[in-house]
C-alpha cells in the first residue's frame, strides 16, 4: 500500500466534499469525480504510475451549479453522473459521444475551456428539496435513487422518469447519509438528530428506528439507556453509511458508546437479519466517523499453512460468510481498513490532510481508494496486485428488487391480483416461517420477497369487505320527505361528498402513519410490520356507531325521509363512515336544481314529473 496526496489544485484550492470513481464495465479507464465549494464538478483519470503510485490527469470541468457541490455519484452502470449541492438541485450528467468539448459558458475562463478533454452534458434536473443536497445513493441498476438534504427529508427518485416516488419526513434534523440496500428492499438514512431509520422500499414506510441501546442487563439492576449516534455537534457535515456489495450487512458511521463517563466513537454494523440493533461495533480511539465505503470486489477468505504438515488451514471467521469483504472507514483524521474475517483493522492511515477528511471512493478493481479533504487536496491509497486478497473466481449473484412505481389509487376496482402485481418474483407462502431466512448473501432477500406480497393481501381485506357502498338517495327522495326527522348518521351519505371531507374514495389507513416495529418482530420484523389497522371500518355499513341505533335496516321498498336541515352540521363527523365509489361520488355531485327551495319543505310530496321515475327506483334499492 502507498499513499500520496497529489499537489493539485483541485478545486481552486477550496475545500472538496466529495469523490466518486466510475465503475465503468470495461474498467480500463479509471474516472474520478470531485465535488468542491467552486460549484464544479471536476473529472479525472487515475493511473498506476511506475513507482505504484496514483498519477492524476485533468478531463473536464462541469459547471452548472449555482452554489458548493456536497456529493457527486456514478451510477453503478456507468452512464450517468449523478451531482447534489447547495442550490438544492440534483444534476444527472452523461458523457457526450462526440469527442469535441463542451462550449464553456460566457462566465467560464477561456483557458478552463481549452482545458476540457471530455464534454459532459446534464441530461436531467432534479428538482423536490428545498435546501442543501448532502447524500445521494443509486441502485445497483441505476434506474433509481434517494437523497438526503438539510431539508430533513430524503427523497426516492424515479431516474428514467424524473420524478419523486415517496419523500420520507420522519427526521427532525438534516439527513447527512443514505444508502440504498444492494438487494433493493431497503433505504438507510442516518441524520444529526442522532437517529437511523430504515425503510421498505415496496411499503414506503419506516421498518426500524435505531437511536438507543440499553447498558446492562434488568436483572443487574437499573437498566440505562444511552444515544448511539453523535449529536449535531459533531465537525463533519456528513454522516455516509452504506450497506456491504451482497447486502449483509449495514455500515453506520458516528456512533458514539457511553461507558460511564467516557464516550467511545465507533461504527456500528448492523446484520440484515436484525437491523433492529447492531450485532458488532468498530471502535475509533480517535475522532468521529464520517463515512464508510466498500471494495467492490469479493475476495476468498484468508488461509494459513499449518506449522507440521503445511497445509492450508481457515482462520477464524467473524461474519461466517464465503468470502471476504474489504471496507474503507473515514474519521475526522484517519482511515482504518477492515474485512469481515476479522474485528480489528488491518490497515490505518492518518495524519495525511491538514483539516477534516469528507468523503471515500474504491475504484473497480480495487486498486486505489481515494479520500477527499476540506483542506483542497485529495489522497489515493494504491494497492498492488493481491495486496487485499485473492479474488473471487465467481463473485456471489444478487437479485434485482426493483421498486413500484408509486402507491395505487384505492378506486372502485380493486382487486387482489391487481393489488399483488409487482416486478418482484413470487416465493412460497412457506418463506414466511421465521426458520427461511437463515442465510446471507444471496438468500438472504427470501424473506423479505414473500413479505412483498402479504402487506398487498392484507390491505385488500377492507377494502372487500367495505365494497358494499351507501345507498344512493336521489333528489326525487330528498324530496319526497314530509316533517322533519331525527338526525340520523345514515343522512349523511349524499352529503359525503358536498361536504368536502373525503378527497380520495376507500384509502386505507395503513397508509396515514408510519408502522414502527414490536417487540415480537426481532426474527422476521418485515412480517409484523403489515398489519392493517383498518378492521374497525369493516362493519360501518351494518352498524353506523352509537348513533344509529334508530336506523332502520335497509330492508322493503319505502324510502328514508331525509332532513336537510340538520344534515349540514353532522356529515362532518359521520363522513367518514362511508367511503362512496367514483360512479356514486359524481351522482351526488351534481347541484341541486336552482327551482328547489333551500331549507323550506315542498308545498307537495308528489315528485316533479320532469325528473325520470327510474331514479326513484334506484333510490329504494339498498
Amino acid at each position: 500500500m502507498k499513499v500520496v496526496t497529489c499537489e493539485i489544485a483541485w478545486h481552486n484550492r477550496e475545500p472538496v466534499y466529495s469523490l466518486d470513481f466510475q465503475h465503468n464495465p470495461d474498467g480500463r479507464v479509471h474516472r474520478l469525480a470531485t465535488a468542491g465549494v467552486d460549484n464544479t464538478v471536476g473529472l479525472w483519470r487515475v493511473e498506476m504510475g511506475p513507482d505504484g503510485k496514483a498519477v492524476v490527469e485533468f478531463l473536464s470541468n462541469l459547471a452548472r451549479h449555482t452554489k458548493a457541490v456536497n456529493v457527486v455519484r456514478f451510477c453503478p452502470t456507468g452512464e450517468l453522473l449523478a451531482s447534489g449541492g447547495d442550490d438544492a438541485v440534483i444534476l444527472l450528467w452523461k458523457l457526450n459521444d462526440s469527442k469535441e468539448p463542451e462550449q464553456a459558458p460566457a462566465f467560464q475562463e477561456g483557458e478552463d475551456a481549452q482545458l476540457n478533454k471530455e464534454s459532459w452534458s446534464v441530461v436531467k434536473t432534479l428538482r423536490g428539496h428545498i435546501e442543501d443536497v448532502y447524500d445521494i445513493s443509486w441502485t445497483r441498476n441505476g434506474n433509481f435513487m434517494v437523497s438526503g438534504s438539510v431539508d430533513n427529508t430524503a427523497i426516492m427518485w424515479d431516474v428514467t422518469k424524473g420524478q419523486k416516488l415517496c419523500i420520507f419526513n420522519e427526521h427532525k434534523s438534516y439527513v447527512q447519509g443514505v444508502t440504498w440496500d444492494p438487494l433493493g428492499q431497503y433505504i438507510a438514512t442516518l441524520s444529526c438528530d442522532r437517529v437511523m431509520r430504515v425503510y421498505s422500499t415496496h411499503t414506503r414506510k419506516k421498518a426500524f428506528c435505531v437511536s438507543k441501546m440499553s447498558s446492562g442487563s434488568p436483572g443487574e439492576g437499573e437498566v440505562k439507556h444511552y444515544r448511539m449516534f453523535h449529536d449535531d455537534s459533531m465537525r463533519s457535515f456528513f454522516r455516509r453509511l452504506t450497506f456491504t456489495p451482497d447486502g449483509s450487512f449495514l455500515l453506520a458511521p458516528a456512533g458514539c458508546v457511553e461507558a460511564g463517563e467516557n464516550i467511545t466513537n465507533t461504527t456500528y454494523i448492523f446484520s440484515r437479519k436484525s437491523l433492529k440493533r447492531p450485532i458488532a461495533h468498530l471502535p475509533c480511539p480517535g475522532k468521529a466517523t464520517l463515512a464508510v465505503r466498500c471494495c467492490p470486489v469479493y475476495f476468498e477468505l484468508k488461509t494459513k499453512k499449518g506449522e507440521e504438515d503445511g497445509s492450508t488451514q481457515p482462520l477464524p471467521n467473524v461474519f461466517q460468510l464465503p468470502y471476504r469483504m474489504v471496507f474503507a472507514v473515514a474519521s475526522e483524521d484517519s482511515i482504518f481498513l477492515y474485512d469481515t474475517q476479522q474485528t480489528l483493522p488491518f490497515g490505518l492511515v492518518s495524519n495525511i490532510h491538514y483539516h477534516t477528511l469528507s468523503d471515500l471512493t474504491w475504484s473497480r478493481d480495487g486498486s486505489f481508494l481515494a479520500v477527499s479533504s476540506t483542506d483542497g487536496y485529495c489522497s489515493f491509497l494504491s494497492f498492488s496486485p493481491g495486496e487485499l486478497g485473492t479474488p473471487l473466481k465467481e463473485p456471489p449473484t444478487l437479485e434485482d428488487i426493483t421498486p413500484t412505481p408509486g402507491p395505487e389509487k384505492r378506486g372502485k376496482k380493486s382487486s387482489a391480483t391487481a393489488r399483488t402485481s409487482s416486478p418482484l418474483p413470487q416465493t412460497p407462502t412457506s418463506a414466511l416461517t421465521p426458520t427461511s431466512k437463515t442465510s446471507l448473501g444471496k438468500d438472504a432477500p427470501s424473506c423479505p420477497l414473500s413479505s412483498f406480497t402479504s402487506p398487498g393481501d392484507k390491505k385488500n381485506t377492507p377494502s372487500a369487505k367495505t365494497k358494499p357502498q351507501a345507498r344512493r338517495i336521489t333528489l326525487n327522495t330528498l324530496e319526497g320527505w314530509g316533517k322533519p326527522s331525527t338526525p340520523k348518521a345514515t343522512a349523511s351519505a349524499p352529503q359525503t361528498p358536498t361536504s368536502g371531507s373525503t378527497s380520495t374514495p376507500s384509502t386505507p389507513q395503513p397508509h396515514i402513519a408510519p408502522l414502527t416495529p414490536t417487540s415480537s418482530s426481532k426474527t422476521q420484523p418485515c412480517i409484523a410490520l403489515f398489519t392493517p389497522s383498518t378492521p374497525k371500518v369493516h362493519n360501518s355499513n351494518n352498524t353506523l356507531g352509537p348513533s344509529t341505533p334508530k336506523a332502520t335496516p335497509p330492508k322493503g321498498p319505502t324510502p328514508r325521509r331525509v332532513s336537510l336541515t340538520p344534515v349540514v352540521s353532522r356529515s362532518p363527523a359521520a363522513s367518514p363512515l362511508f367511503t362512496p365509489s367514483s360512479t356514486d361520488k359524481a351522482k351526488h355531485e351534481r347541484p341541486s336544481p336552482p327551482s328547489d327551495p333551500v331549507c323550506q319543505p315542498p308545498e307537495s310530496k308528489r315528485p316533479k314529473t320532469s325528473d325520470p321515475p327510474a331514479k326513484t327506483n334506484d333510490a329504494t334499492q339498498p
